[in-house]
């Protein structure tokens, strides 16, 4: 891979701190009732340079769940587990932490988004968190921790659908109960059905 030159390295820098004002302007008041025009006069840039990096406020949540995902796998990569079951409860549960603490109004609006968008992100076959709870299920299947009754795409699947599904309801309920905790003890449900 080659070097970074100095301008795409400030490009980065741009769309990055674009990302976090955004993100944090959308978290206080909600993704419909930030303009354009606020999150440039926050970034300190022109229309022109926050349409250089992104095409629409929709692009710039997009943006913002991929961050979730480069900091739960930043989080991941520097923890050791005793089990491949440690690493999906670790996965799942902070992951939920991350979502948590961004607040309800701005993933309910990172939802809405999702309604309205092709090639929704949290669907992708090729996304971190999919691919390491598929990993960690083969493994876990390998070493005997799961029966081998269920195929790991189904559960892994079936735990990112009900996943998705607390979520959801955790925005409904205005983010007025532990996400992590109720998450976390249906996850505890559906692995002690298939556990060795």
């Amino acid at each position: 891979m080659k070097n970074l030159t100095e301008r795409q390295k400030q490009a980065i820098a741009t769309k990055l701190r674009i990302t976090q004002i955004s993100t944090d302007l959308f978290k206080r008041k909600g993704f419909e009732n930030v303009k354009i025009q606020e999150i440039c006069d926050a970034a300190k840039i022109s229309t022109g340079a926050f349409y250089h990096h992104f095409k629409s406020k929709n692009e710039i949540i997009n943006t913002g769940y991929e961050q979730i995902d480069l900091l739960l796998r930043e989080r991941f990569e520097s923890k050791t587990f005793n089990s491949n079951i440690d690493k999906i409860i670790y996965l799942v549960s902070e992951g939920s932490v991350l979502l948590q603490d961004l607040g309800w109004i701005f993933v309910g609006d990172v939802y809405k988004n999702l309604l309205s968008t092709d090639g929704k992100y949290t669907f992708k076959s090729d996304r971190f968190v999919t691919l390491e709870i598929k990993s960690a299920i083969e493994l876990a299947i390998e070493n005997d921790e799961l029966q081998s009754s269920i195929s790991s795409n189904t559960l892994t699947e079936t735990i990112l659908r009900i996943s998705r599904g607390f979520i959801f309801d955790w925005c409904l309920h205005q983010g007025n109960y532990d996400l992590k905790t109720d998450i976390l003890s249906d996850l505890n449900l559906i692995l002690a059905n298939y556990k060795k």
